[in-house]
């Protein structure tokens, strides 16, 4: 077999690549690890692309993966490497702090081009592969018709439940809708994902060519029911928790999909109807105090059960594993999702979840997890109930969790995604 050239997208890490950031959201992972089993097919000749954030590039060379490819950048799609543009300016002005400073950035860009730039115009002839996590290629890619094109669509969380942003025409996902087209090969992360695209943009795109690609988890979870990590974790968020005391745990950001409110309301009915006194509900995820003045103003005396729910605020990556397996129960019952990865994390950190009938969840759980309407208080509760009485059955569903979880790896899912194109350009 022949190698490949492959230009990978790697704009995503640009954005969000700063160790230990908040910004590294299921997107980033989704692409690093796709890059990360891309790395290892000989056959894969891979140059990482850039769109923008350029001076973010010295992550990379911090990065035992990204370090290891040369990166390219195009100077025509911003002024702020295009050399031309400076020459321009100088040739304008007549102040001298100004021509000054232009030609400083002559100076800054020639050496910034020679130690990260690669010439588009030189590489773009031989690249057989064009991969992207999310943004499509630009309009100069699209010249060169030899390049097959691939991109992971994730979800349509933009069409299904914000309206605002499809409705502005600066919004990042309305540059994937005005892009798509029959040519481009778009990895889906779930069966819903797929219809619903579909559904939405089928008469621009080959539905032969939108291919469910199932996605895995950020990281390697595990059962760790270590009681002393535990403690040393909930120290480091500033919790006060006794040995005796157990919690429900649950981690996404605070939009209104995920359906929090609703949760808070549940857990909260729960332990007044049952006198529960050492249960509580501990949330990762930004923009909690935002959030706490939303169930303010929606539960009625929420002071009076206010210290049995705790923000965590933003969870480093290294102590979500031990929350996750310690928990009674890991909650996630979001109205909408591409595919659900806290789901399956949960489940791989040997935790029983709860989740909902919606989108893709029941893609991701089966039958290892408790199933429910998002909108019913009653099978809620119940959930909860189930849960917290029945010690075997909680048992059961972390046995259910662990051999459900085996079904996802990032192995498989980018071994299928090279099978896709490594046919498609052979």
């Amino acid at each position: 077999m022949k190698n490949f050239n492959l230009l990978y997208d790697a704009t995503i890490f640009a954005k969000s690549y700063i160790k230990g950031s908040s910004n590294r959201t299921g997107i980033f992972f989704a692409a690093y690890n796709t890059l990360k089993y891309f790395a290892n097919e000989p056959h894969f000749i891979i140059t990482l692309y850039i769109r923008d954030n350029f001076s973010n590039i010295k992550y990379f060379k911090k990065d035992a993966l990204l370090s290891r490819f040369p990166v390219c950048i195009n100077s025509k799609e911003t002024p702020l490497f295009n050399i031309k543009v400076h020459k321009n300016n100088i040739k304008k002005n007549r102040n001298i702090i100004k021509i000054l400073f232009y030609s400083l950035r002559i100076i800054k860009n020639y050496l910034f081009m020679m130690f990260f730039y690669r010439d588009n115009s030189s590489l773009l002839k031989s690249i057989d592969i064009f991969f992207s996590p999310l943004n499509p290629a630009n309009n100069e890619f699209k010249t060169y018709h030899l390049i097959k094109h691939f991109i992971i669509f994730h979800d349509m969380i933009p069409v299904i439940s914000d309206t605002d942003a499809v409705n502005s025409d600066t919004h990042w996902f309305n540059f994937i809708i005005k892009s798509l087209n029959k040519d481009t090969y778009y990895f889906c992360n779930s069966n819903h994902t797929r219809n619903d695209f579909i559904k939405y943009y089928g008469n621009q795109i080959d539905e032969k060519k939108v291919i469910v690609i199932l996605h895995a988890t950020s990281q390697n979870f595990y059962p760790d029911y270590d009681k002393a990590k535990l403690a040393a974790t909930l120290d480091k968020y500033k919790i006060k928790h006794k040995e005796n005391n157990k919690y429900i745990f649950s981690l996404c950001n605070m939009e209104p999909r995920k359906n929090l409110i609703f949760t808070v309301k549940c857990f909260l009915k729960f332990i007044v109807k049952h006198d529960i006194q050492d249960l509580y509900f501990y949330l990762g995820g930004s923009q909690w105090n935002k959030f706490i003045c939303q169930l303010e103003k929606e539960i009625n005396n929420f002071d009076k059960y206010k210290e049995k729910i705790t923000g965590l605020g933003y969870v480093n990556d290294s102590d979500v594993n031990i929350l996750y397996s310690n928990s009674l129960f890991f909650t996630f019952i979001s109205k909408y999702e591409g595919f659900g990865v806290p789901a399956l994390e949960a489940m791989q950190a040997g935790t029983p979840v709860i989740t909902s009938n919606s989108s893709s969840l029941p893609e991701v759980v089966g039958d290892a997890a408790i199933i429910i309407d998002p909108d019913s208080e009653q099978q809620c509760i119940k959930a909860f109930e189930d849960l917290y009485f029945n010690e075997d059955l909680r048992k059961d569903y972390i046995k259910k969790g662990l051999e459900r979880a085996k079904l996802f790896s990032w192995e498989k899912t980018v071994n299928k995604m090279k099978e896709v194109i490594i046919k498609t350009v052979s």
